[in-house]
């Protein structure tokens, strides 16, 4: 294809998705559900606009393209898909229902322009679309990400066309119109204001590079085309962990000792980030162009060169040494929750305090996990507890990762099976009279037991958790706690059914400490053995507890959630 042909497809490209998008900002679409005021919906009009200037370049050029026949199937599959993604826009069809309907047209679009292929292929064609189609959908998580798929993946594939001697010249414009208004969309997202291609515009682009992969006849592009699937689930969830493990190994390694504030300082400004990950994603679409085009060594040698040279600039950017001695109060707010930021001997101190001061009231002390965050994003009542709660301590070591990552740095996480010995210990100097209730029978006496010998702590009541909600029982239990005028009362009757009981609690007991502490008892009474020292010290007893117990393994599913909502808010907040 000869340059001025390019160079005036490209533009006239630019100039339809231009004045399309300008359409889609004049049509009142009244959705319903809410969209940012930096947003617009604009579903697959730019995509057709890009389509409508490479087809306007064909008629302008086709002097010069004599052998090349523009064929309108595809445009009227594009058509189509961009319809079903609408239903799902406008009418919030349920993902099952649009999952469905896709499926079924696309085995009729594949039947409709792969006339007469066998029902093994037939299979294996609709399946590859509805796998590339499925992991746009997923990489749109990230508002960028399915557009460096898409036009990483199309630039690459008109390199590999441009390269064989009887390339087709309609599936090059094809990848073209694609690689226009993808690659024109990041740039304007860069200006603060977003283009919103949802469904419609996902479906639409993600069909037309599925048949112009199906379409090339080497069968070549196929292949190349699941570099796409792979990296939409793959790519995000390597980035997102090797970013993870650095940020929180990185200052772990680094201190010395919970005091020791000065490490490193985790930055992911929104536009570095994107445009490392279109390198990358650049990266790997041209080594499996190298591969196919059987590439010397130099070529390697050369993209092996940009590999590193992005990934140490992203380093670089990413990880800097500064102080973080940033904390400007005792609570920092973590994704919507205030967070104590306390030392373990601060909480302590503020625990006698309490004890001594009559008028001091009830007291609540949640020891949090990363999986008590989750569960507040889904459960509103739990939520309101925990904004309720007059303490809110770091117990899990996700809780410390995340802080440390949005630049507002915890002094150290506070155990909760160190934080009841340490009350124990408090109890056995000044008489301060403990209440255990939780666990299965007979761990709680165990647990106390052990403690009242190590420390000669003050235990005047023991009650299993074996009870149910609401019940009579519990009644009782509640009533026990106030009759034995306890000033601290430790409940291990795990989240969120011990955050309940201690609520009900507040009705029974107006002075009075109560500390939701987990598994604690099972710990401290030897019925599961505690981590080595080395994995405490990484925060990672989660891991040693979920391979002495499996099936907490369901327990486990909201922490990508967690992870995600924090990488979110960061990518999002960061200068």
């Amino acid at each position: 294809m000869q340059l001025d042909v390019i160079l005036s497809s490209i533009t006239l490209a630019l100039m339809g998705m231009i004045f399309f998008t300008y359409l889609a900002n004049k049509i009142p679409f009244n959705f319903p559900y809410i969209i940012k005021p930096y947003e617009k919906y604009a579903g697959a009009l730019p995509f057709f606009g890009s389509l409508f200037g490479i087809i306007c370049g064909y008629y302008l050029n086709i002097a010069s393209m004599k052998s090349a026949k523009l064929d309108y199937k595809i445009i009227i599959i594009v058509f189509i898909f961009a319809i079903i993604g609408y239903l799902r826009d406008r009418y919030r069809f349920s993902k099952r229902i649009i999952f469905l309907i896709s499926l079924i047209f696309t085995a009729i679009s594949v039947c409709y322009y792969f006339p007469g292929l066998s029902t093994s292929k037939l299979i294996s064609y609709t399946s590859f679309i509805m796998v590339l189609l499925v992991c746009l959908k997923i990489s749109s998580l990230v508002y960028e990400m399915p557009f460096i798929l898409i036009s990483t993946s199309a630039i690459a594939h008109m390199l590999f066309m441009f390269n064989s001697s009887d390339y087709n010249v309609i599936l090059a414009l094809i990848d073209l119109s694609l690689a226009v208004y993808s690659v024109a969309t990041i740039i304007h997202s860069f200006s603060g204001y977003r283009i919103l291609i949802s469904n419609s515009g996902i479906l639409a682009s993600g069909i037309a590079l599925a048949l112009v992969s199906l379409m090339e006849q080497t069968g070549n592009l196929i292949w190349f085309c699941f570099f796409i699937p792979a990296m939409a689930i793959l790519y995000p969830i390597a980035f997102i962990s090797l970013m993870i493990l650095t940020s929180y190994f990185g200052n772990k390694l680094h201190k010395t000792s919970d005091e020791d504030k000065h490490g490193w300082r985790w930055s992911l400004n929104r536009e570095k980030t994107i445009n490392f990950s279109a390198l990358i994603f650049l990266c790997l679409n041209f080594t499996g162009l190298l591969v196919m085009l059987k590439a010397p060594f130099w070529g390697y040698l050369c993209l092996l060169a940009l590999l590193f040279l992005s990934m140490t600039s992203f380093i670089k950017t990413f990880a800097r040494k500064l102080s973080v001695d940033e904390i400007k109060s005792n609570k920092i707010d973590l994704l919507g929750i205030k967070i104590d930021a306390l030392l373990s001997q601060e909480v302590l101190n503020r625990i006698e305090e309490h004890i001594k001061n009559p008028e001091s009231g009830f007291m609540h002390i949640i020891t949090a996990d990363s999986l008590a965050l989750a569960r507040t994003e889904k459960d509103s009542e739990f939520k309101k507890i925990m904004e309720n709660a007059e303490m809110v301590i770091p117990d899990g070591a996700g809780i410390v990762w995340a802080a440390d990552f949005i630049a507002t740095p915890l002094p150290s996480r506070v155990p909760g099976v160190a934080l009841v010995s340490q009350v124990c210990k408090l109890s056995g100097q000044n008489n301060y009279k403990i209440f255990f209730i939780g666990s299965k029978p007979g761990i709680a006496l165990k647990a106390s037991e052990i403690l009242k010998e190590q420390t000669k702590a003050n235990i005047v009541g023991v009650e299993h958790g074996y009870f149910k909600k609401d019940s009579e029982e519990e009644k009782k239990m509640l009533q026990k706690i106030q009759e034995s005028n306890a000033d601290v009362v430790f409940v291990a009757l795990g989240v969120p059914r011990q955050e309940d009981f201690i609520t009900k609690l507040r009705n029974y007991s107006k002075h009075v400490i109560a500390i939701g502490v987990g598994g604690s008892f099972d710990v401290i009474s030897g019925t599961l053995p505690r981590a080595p020292q080395w994995m405490q010290r990484f925060g990672m007893e989660w891991l040693f507890r979920l391979c002495l117990e499996p099936k907490r393994i369901t327990r486990m599913i909201d922490i990508p959630v967690f992870v995600i909502n924090v990488m979110r808010y960061k990518l999002n907040n960061d200068d």
